[in-house]
């Protein structure tokens, strides 16, 4: 979440410094990219909101219920007895709910501060939805990893 945050921090101080005419970029903004904004980003979380249950529960049958990572899971809590079976399974969980919440947020924004014409307003739209993308990002990326992850150890087979 820290990544989303300063990518969000970015973004917002790339507009306040970045942009000469702070007017026309709201204008901009209530304009052409509000509404694309809103329905964007109801429609990943609405989508992400159906899809966490069986991504976690495949998740968790189809990589972490293995025998393969039984075995695995067995030396390395060898290693490390403080280490969690299911912890990658938690980890993609929650951030998968921290981006359904951001996304469901980022879109009220839209319809809410988004309508008021101040400039503060304005720039917390645009942070919330490049929060909300960049928490998009990170559980793509998780995601990614444990696929590729699960991936390498059935070719092993």
């Amino acid at each position: 979440m820290l990544q989303a945050l300063l990518f969000s921090a970015a973004v917002v101080a790339g507009v306040v410094y970045g942009v000469p005419d702070a007017d026309g970029a709201m204008q901009f903004y209530g304009e052409k990219i509000r509404a694309s904004l809103f329905t964007g980003l109801l429609t990943t979380g609405s989508f992400l909101l159906s899809l966490k249950i069986f991504i976690v529960v495949k998740f968790k049958e189809t990589v972490f219920d293995t025998p393969g990572y039984r075995e695995l899971f067995a030396q390395l809590k060898k290693i490390d007895p403080r280490i969690r079976r299911y912890a990658q399974v938690r980890n993609v969980s929650n951030l998968i709910f921290a981006s359904i919440v951001s996304a469901l947020i980022g879109a009220a924004a839209q319809v809410t501060l988004g309508l008021l014409d101040v400039f503060a307003c304005f720039l917390a739209c645009v942070a919330i939805a490049a929060f909300a993308g960049a928490m998009l990002f990170q559980t793509l990326w998780l995601v990614h990893a444990i696929i590729s992850d699960w991936l390498d150890r059935t070719e092993d087979l």
